[in-house]
C-alpha cells in the first residue's frame, strides 16, 4: 500500500522518490524547530531589551527564563506563557523527531539523486546525521535548563551551532542543485 489510488502520492519511500509520509514529517519538524527557536529567543528578551533568565546579574535567577532569585522554582505551566509555548513546541519536536527517526528506519531512502556527486552525498549524510541529533539535543538540554539551572547551557548553545551550520550546509546544497545545477533537487521533499 505504498502508492495511493490515482493521486500520484506514495506514501512510503522508493525508487519514485521520497513518500508522502517523509516528506510531511520533514516539514513537520522544519516548522516546528522554527517556532522553537523563535520563542526561545524571543525567551532571551523582556521588555526592557534586557535578556532575562540564563544567570546574567542579580536576580535574574538560572537556567532559560527561570526568573526570580535563588531558591524560586519556575513552573513551565505557571504564568510565563511564552515559556509553556516554548516547552511545549520542544516535546513537540521532540515526538515530531521521534516519529520521523521510526519512519526513517522503517522505510528505505530513495536512491541518491543521479546529479549529487560522491562529496555531496557525503555531505548531505553528515548534515542528516547532525541535524538528527542536533534537533534532540537542543529540545532535551531546553528541558534540563528550564528545570535544573545553567549547568547544560553550553551543550545547549553547542547544539544550537551545530543545527545552524548543518541547516546552512543542507539549504546551501539545495539551493546550488536549484539555482545553479537547475536539477530541481528541492522537488524531491515538497
Amino acid at each position: 500500500m505504498g502508492h495511493v489510488g490515482g493521486m500520484g502520492f506514495h506514501l512510503r519511500n522508493g525508487a519514485h522518490g521520497y513518500g508522502i509520509v517523509t516528506k510531511v514529517l520533514h516539514w513537520a519538524v522544519f516548522v516546528a524547530m522554527a517556532a522553537q527557536f523563535a520563542v526561545g529567543y524571543l525567551l532571551d528578551v523582556d521588555d526592557s531589551g534586557r535578556g532575562r533568565g540564563r544567570g546574567r546579574g542579580e536576580g535574574s535567577g538560572r537556567g532559560r527564563g527561570r526568573g526570580g532569585g535563588a531558591g524560586e522554582g519556575y513552573d513551565p505551566f505557571g504564568d510565563d506563557a511564552l515559556l509553556t509555548v516554548h516547552v511545549v513546541l520542544g516535546a513537540i519536536v521532540l515526538l515530531l523527531v521521534l516519529i520521523r527517526l521510526a519512519w526513517r528506519l522503517a522505510t528505505p531512502l530513495p536512491p541518491w539523486a543521479p546529479t549529487l556527486t560522491p562529496t555531496e552525498r557525503r555531505l548531505a549524510h553528515g548534515t542528516e546525521t547532525a541535524l538528527y541529533g542536533a534537533t534532540f539535543a537542543v529540545p532535551l538540554t531546553g528541558v534540563a535548563l528550564v528545570l535544573g539551572g545553567d549547568d547544560l547551557l553550553g551543550i545547549h548553545i553547542a547544539a544550537h551551532i551545530v543545527f545552524f551550520a548543518a541547516l546552512a550546509l543542507h539549504i546551501g546544497m539545495v539551493l546550488k542543485h536549484q539555482l545553479i545545477d537547475r536539477d530541481h533537487l528541492l522537488r524531491r521533499m515538497t
